[in-house]
C-alpha cells in the first residue's frame, strides 16, 4: 500500500488474499445474519495492518448497503459472489473482516448511492482525509455566528457543492433531513454516509452535470455551500447563485465567506409572478 492513498494495486491485492484465507463462520449470528470472517493474529496470515489495509480499500471502492437500521459499506466481489465489511469505526482500529453471500440481505435495502462514472483524485486519500483535517473544538461555533445574519425563520435547507466527507455535518450547521451534497469522489460519499446516513440526499457527480440537467431549481435550498476545490466558470456560479435562497457560503479550508443572495432571490421572485 502507498502511503496515505489507496490504489487499484491495493485493491488487487485485497482480491487475492481473500481468496486464499479460511473464513471462519460467526456461529452467534447464525440466525440472525449468517456470515464468516477472518481475524488478525488468529487467521493464519493475518495481521493488523492487513484489517487496516483491507478497511480502507472496502471504504475506497465499496458502496453503502443496510444491516437491518444500520448504514454500512460493503465491497462486492467482481464475480458478484461475496460482500465484505469492517466494523471499527477508525480505520486503525479495524481487527476483522467480514464476509456474507450476496444472495443474503439483512434488513430493507434503501441505502443511497455513491457510484460515480470517472475516478476521482480524492477516492484514494478519503479513508485518511477526516484523520488529516480533524475539526477544531472552537469551528463549530465560529462558523455559527458567521451564519447568523443569514439564518431564516426555519432550519436551513442546505446543498454542499464538493462535500467530501460531510464536514458541514460534522459541524452540526445543519440537521441531516436537510442536506444535500454533490461530490465527484465516490470513496468520500462512502465516508459521508458512513457517518452520517440520514442525509437526506447524496449526488454521486461532477455538480456541472446536474446543473446542465437542470436537478436543482431557483431558491431550492436556503444556503449554498462551494468549497473551494470546485472551480466554477461564471455562468455555472451564476446558477449555483440561483439555487440559493438566503446565501452562498464559500469554503476554503477554515475560511468561511458568506454572501447573502436574500435580496436577488426576492427580486427573481417578483419578476417570475410578474411575468406570469
Amino acid at each position: 500500500m502507498t502511503q496515505d492513498r489507496i490504489t487499484q494495486a491495493d485493491l488487487e491485492w485485497w482480491l487475492s488474499l481473500a481468496g486464499e484465507l479460511e473464513w471462519t463462520f460467526a456461529k452467534t449470528y447464525a440466525e440472525t445474519a449468517p456470515h464468516h470472517y477472518v481475524v488478525e493474529n488468529r487467521t493464519p496470515g493475518v495481521t493488523h495492518d492487513d484489517m487496516v489495509r483491507a478497511a480502507r480499500v472496502i471504504h475506497t471502492f465499496g458502496q453503502p448497503g443496510k444491516y437491518y437500521s444500520l448504514t454500512k459499506i460493503y465491497l462486492v466481489s467482481p464475480d458478484g459472489k461475496y460482500r465484505w465489511w469492517t466494523e471499527d469505526r477508525h480505520f486503525t482500529d479495524t481487527t476483522l473482516v467480514n464476509r456474507a453471500t450476496t444472495s443474503l440481505f439483512y434488513g430493507i435495502q434503501n441505502q443511497q448511492a455513491t457510484l460515480t462514472e470517472v475516478e476521482s483524485p480524492y477516492d484514494g486519500i478519503a479513508t485518511w482525509w477526516d484523520a488529516e483535517h480533524p475539526v477544531d473544538d472552537s469551528e463549530p461555533e465560529r462558523v455559527k455566528q458567521l451564519l447568523a445574519s443569514v439564518r431564516g425563520t426555519y432550519p436551513p435547507h442546505v446543498l454542499d457543492i464538493g462535500c467530501g466527507t460531510g464536514r458541514v455535518l460534522d459541524l452540526g450547521i445543519v440537521a441531516p433531513e436537510r442536506y444535500a451534497g454533490v461530490d465527484s469522489s465516490q470513496a468520500m460519499l462512502n465516508l459521508l454516509l458512513r457517518k452520517h446516513p440520514k442525509a437526506a440526499a447524496v449526488y454521486p457527480a461532477d455538480i456541472r452535470n446536474p446543473l446542465r440537467a437542470g436537478t436543482f431549481t431557483p431558491g431550492q435550498f436556503d444556503w449554498v455551500v462551494v468549497d473551494a476545490s470546485v472551480q466554477l466558470t461564471r455562468a455555472e456560479r451564476q446558477q449555483v447563485e440561483q439555487i440559493a435562497r438566503l446565501a452562498v457560503i464559500d469554503v476554503d479550508g477554515g475560511d468561511w465567506v458568506v454572501e447573502d443572495v436574500s435580496e436577488a432571490s426576492v427580486q427573481r421572485i417578483r419578476a417570475l409572478r410578474d411575468a406570469s
